[in-house]
């Protein structure tokens, strides 16, 4: 597995190993290194193979946390971490439609009450369990071993790393609050196919805000108004159309009836045009 060496979410991107349902991100830390993060859009499980991490969240008091811990961080999460030591970690982010998929089969069971007083800058720190622990070895023998169903096996694994974290309060206190919370399920909709249509004022009316509600709500959590975060969104999710279509059909699934105005916006946000980029994935 590729290791990463710093909190670039370029880097990120490009080196987590990802499936439908995880990204499994392995960071490979020096001494004295720091740096600070920002956990997007899905809740991160992060736990430490080797060495020691100097940790504030969401401009908590800071704390030093090692490899017999864990921390779940709520989405949009500002963390600052410094390393005292040569650290090893592997952090998990989950997608929506592991959370779901999970959260359906198991919750009506767990008979645990969400809590009344859980806020987006809410994070979990606790020991880790035993339980937690077999699952966290068992995904690193899955990445060393490289089996030809690898990712099939690790989204199995993660299921069941998804349900121990629900069974433990204060976990299933951010997930549950990860589903349910209006911007959480604005972003998730942006996301979706229909959500490649729909205004602004569509969304917000659609988890029952209103516009200057939900347009401050999504700043104060995502630091990006919403226009902005949503056209950022079409733009990435173009470039996978770009692959088997047309740019004017790719302006038309992505929402965009103007097609000068989606090249310009395309232009500006990767320095390029939508037909450059076509040529470029060709090659």
């Amino acid at each position: 597995m590729d290791k990463i060496s710093n909190f670039n979410k370029v880097a990120e991107t490009e080196y987590a190993f990802s499936t439908d349902s995880i990204n499994l991100m392995y960071y490979d830390l020096p001494k004295h290194f720091c740096d600070e993060y920002r956990s997007y859009d899905s809740p991160r499980l992060c736990t430490i193979i080797s060495g020691t991490k100097t940790v504030s969240i969401n401009q908590s008091e800071r704390f030093v946390y090692g490899k017999d811990q864990f921390i779940l961080l709520p989405p949009h999460s500002n963390v600052y971490m410094s390393m005292p030591e040569y650290t090893k970690a592997l952090v998990y982010e989950f997608s929506d439609h592991l959370i779901d998929d999970v959260s359906q089969k198991v919750s009506a069971n767990l008979q645990i009450e969400l809590a009344k007083d859980i806020t987006y800058s809410t994070f979990f720190l606790d020991s880790i369990s035993h339980r937690l622990t077999a699952l966290q070895s068992r995904m690193q023998e899955i990445m060393v071993e490289e089996d030809a169903n690898m990712k099939f096996l690790v989204d199995i694994t993660s299921q069941e790393l998804v349900y121990e974290l629900m069974k433990i309060q204060g976990c299933h206190d951010i997930i549950q609050h990860h589903q349910h919370h209006p911007i959480n399920k604005a972003i998730r909709l942006m996301n979706s196919t229909q959500g490649n249509h729909m205004s602004i004022s569509d969304i917000a009316e659609e988890v029952d805000m209103s516009l200057s509600n939900f347009s401050q709500k999504f700043k104060l959590i995502t630091n990006q108004c919403p226009k902005d975060y949503l056209t950022k969104l079409r733009l990435k999710k173009s470039r996978q159309y770009l692959r088997n279509l047309s740019v004017t059909d790719t302006a038309y699934e992505t929402g965009y009836d103007n097609i000068s105005h989606y090249i310009r916006l395309f232009k500006k946000e990767y320095g390029i045009t939508p037909k450059q980029y076509q040529l470029m994935e060709v090659r």
